[in-house]
């Protein structure tokens, strides 16, 4: 069951698996600070027996953490439905955008309190959304972070396909790794449209001849 707050709203919980102890209890912290229920470990086999037993509202998972491994971890999370954040001690790569077994979103070390307080914000807010978009045919539910044939797309990609829905250019700026795996994924569902640049107009989507 969820806890409740003094005013009492619902407590959203927050799964927390950190092999570095120290880390850990700031991470606690910096969460409870913003009305998080947070339950901290620092074993992968502690992770994955929370997992099976008790519902989540969101995980966030360093990649190397030990015994059950993170990937393990977001298979039996995205079974669940439950959204995750995996944190990076290397940059973001397209094979870890591309795995067919994607967490909700990734954050590479070092980064600000704020940038890991924002992507919590973001995620949650589109797990409670019950809205569905459809782009090239393909069918997004943002609050599972998939489209409807099983695709996973991380959070960033949904907001770039939700500005490309909406039927605007959107602002590249670190974001190219996102649009190259957006454009990766289409490939391999078969689709004719691929996110590129277009002179004086921007990043948009344009069918592969044009």
């Amino acid at each position: 069951m969820h806890n409740t707050r003094k005013d009492g709203a619902t407590l959203m919980k927050i799964l927390l698996a950190d092999p570095d102890r120290d880390l850990l209890m700031c991470y606690k912290r910096l969460l409870e600070l913003d009305n998080f229920e947070v339950t901290a470990v620092f074993d992968g086999t502690q992770a994955f027996n929370l997992i099976k037993q008790t519902s989540f509202d969101l995980a966030v998972i360093n990649r190397d953490i030990p015994r059950v491994g993170s990937r393990e971890l977001v298979k039996l999370l995205n079974a669940a439905n439950t959204p995750s954040i995996i944190l990076l001690g290397t940059r973001i790569t397209p094979p870890i955008l591309l795995d067919h077994v994607a967490a909700s979103s990734y954050l590479s070390f070092p980064f600000f309190p704020y940038e890991l307080r924002q992507r919590i914000s973001d995620i949650l807010k589109k797990k409670e959304s019950d809205r569905l978009f459809v782009i090239e045919d393909i069918e997004i539910e943002p609050s599972k972070f998939r489209s409807t044939d099983g695709t996973c797309f991380t959070n960033e990609e949904i907001d770039i396909l939700t500005e490309l829905q909406q039927g605007g250019a959107f602002e590249a700026h670190k974001r190219r790794m996102y649009i190259s795996a957006i454009n990766n994924k289409f490939e391999r569902l078969k689709k004719k449209s691929r996110i590129k640049y277009v002179i004086n107009k921007g990043y948009r989507l344009v069918k592969e001849n044009e």
